[in-house]
């Protein structure tokens, strides 16, 4: 049983910007791991950092530990114009992450954004929300990775047909998140190789789409560890147009 103050010491580790960042993302994830309102008071206080990658860290786990005690600061993150986009992004997929109804208005609003990954996301938080309540909750698969998805994967098992969803531009965002999800689950090469075949997708504007960037990160879990597809993941991700939301989850 881990006590408040080791808790405490834990959370001034994280807070504290004079420690390396590979020490502090090690209290993060630990903090994640114990859970609790002192965890979630630690995390909170970090959102006042320099580094964007932290507090997009810190979003992205108070949304996996699915505490509604997080769902304040979340809000106020997701708001926050100040913050980085990237931020505000996994703000948003993080009240969705929890899960619950109460902050459907708010993901609404926030569904127009101006900042359009922002707006990306929240659109997946409120679609998420809403298939959660038309299916009684959390999906009763749970994936390998243990994560909390934006969307739940899809029941098709067709590689192929994975695919094709998934490159389909003109299917709605969270049906090609389910493809792209239930892709990763699959596992395999063929699934690793359509994952990096729709990183490089990208929207109208020329500018990298949201699922380009979730793409990117589930080559991590997946893509490297298959040949080919992890070879031509990294040759992505040195492009001089990578999208700056690669960290994003799972």
């Amino acid at each position: 049983m881990v006590t408040e103050q080791e808790v405490d010491a834990i959370g001034q580790t994280l807070v504290d910007p004079q420690q390396p960042l590979q020490a502090r993302f090690r209290a993060l994830f630990t903090l994640r791991g114990l859970g609790g309102p002192g965890a979630i008071s630690w995390i909170s206080q970090a959102f006042s950092d320099d580094s964007a990658l932290l507090k997009h860290e810190l979003a992205y786990c108070l949304g996996q530990m699915q505490d509604v005690r997080a769902i304040p600061v979340l809000v106020d993150v997701l708001r926050d114009t100040h913050q980085e986009p990237m931020v505000r992004h996994e703000a948003g997929e993080a009240l969705g992450a929890i899960g619950k109804l109460e902050v459907l208005e708010i993901l609404k609003q926030y569904s127009t954004d101006p900042v359009v990954e922002v707006a990306e996301t929240c659109q997946l938080a409120v679609r998420r929300l809403e298939w959660l309540q038309q299916h009684g909750g959390e999906p009763a698969v749970v994936g390998p990775y243990l994560s909390v998805d934006p969307a739940p994967p899809a029941e098709e098992q067709d590689v192929g047909r994975l695919r094709e969803a998934l490159l389909d531009e003109a299917r709605p965002l969270f049906d090609r998140y389910r493809a792209m999800f239930a892709l990763r689950n699959t596992g395999g090469k063929e699934a690793a190789l359509a994952l990096a075949e729709g990183v490089p997708r990208l929207t109208g504007d020329g500018q990298p789409s949201l699922t380009w960037a979730e793409g990117g990160g589930l080559q991590g879990p997946r893509g490297c560890r298959e040949g080919d597809a992890g070879e031509r993941s990294v040759g992505l991700s040195s492009q001089k147009t990578q999208c700056r939301f690669v960290f994003s989850d799972s």
